[in-house]
């Protein structure tokens, strides 16, 4: 899950022009580094989110600053750099801790499941994506309940629980279909007729397997 700055329900205060224009700065430095981490350009949404961190924290700016260290995490994981990537997100989260800002918890705990999925760390990805979900249903950001839903489906199905699997994926299922969001509606089911469609025939014939994420 890509970061961005949230609503925080509070007002922001600039002292003066000058400062106004170094946030307006900052913004736009990320901004464009998010969009090369669309591009797959990753050295390059390296070297702008590294730039923006260096804007945000001489603001002050910590909400900017827990952002765009989550997007550095992000890029280190699509880089194969697990270790850095868990460095980056463990620093955003703790940023947001400290910060009180349970939609940043939220979208970082979500990440570092995704990362220790990725390492085969299983146990510790569903604490994180536990502790992800209880935030998503707080907050009622179904969407990314659902998104969360289907990871810990593949985390309990890739522990072997067959039930629990597809306990999760049917939810996500569910959800994404009530919101519409057909295209990741048909990923997670794609993971359930895997698992239902082996009861009925004893096979996998026709599917591929677990896609390991939606995000």
């Amino acid at each position: 899950m890509r970061k961005t700055r949230p609503n925080c329900g509070r007002s922001e205060v600039w002292v003066n022009e000058e400062s106004l224009s170094g946030a307006a700065k900052a913004e736009a430095i990320h901004q464009a580094a998010l969009e090369a981490l669309e591009r797959k350009e990753l050295d390059a949404a390296k070297a702008g989110f590294a730039k923006a961190l260096e804007a945000f924290e001489s603001l002050g700016d910590k909400v900017g600053a827990a952002m765009t260290r989550h997007n550095l995490g992000l890029t280190s994981q699509e880089a194969g750099d697990l270790s850095s990537a868990r460095q980056w997100l463990e620093q955003s989260l703790a940023i947001s801790e400290a910060e009180g800002l349970e939609g940043g918890i939220a979208v970082t705990s979500h990440q570092l499941g995704v990362v220790a999925q990725l390492a085969e760390e299983y146990p510790a990805a569903r604490q994180w994506f536990e502790r992800a979900l209880s935030l998503e249903e707080k907050h009622g950001n179904e969407l990314a309940v659902a998104m969360t839903c289907h990871q810990l489906g593949i985390v309990t199905q890739l522990c072997g629980d067959k039930d629990g699997a597809i306990a999760w994926y049917e939810r996500a299922v569910e959800t994404f279909e009530r919101l519409g969001a057909a295209d990741h509606a048909g990923k997670t089911r794609k993971l359930l007729d895997y698992l239902t469609d082996f009861e009925r025939k004893g096979n996998h014939e026709g599917h591929a397997g677990p896609c390991g994420r939606l995000n």
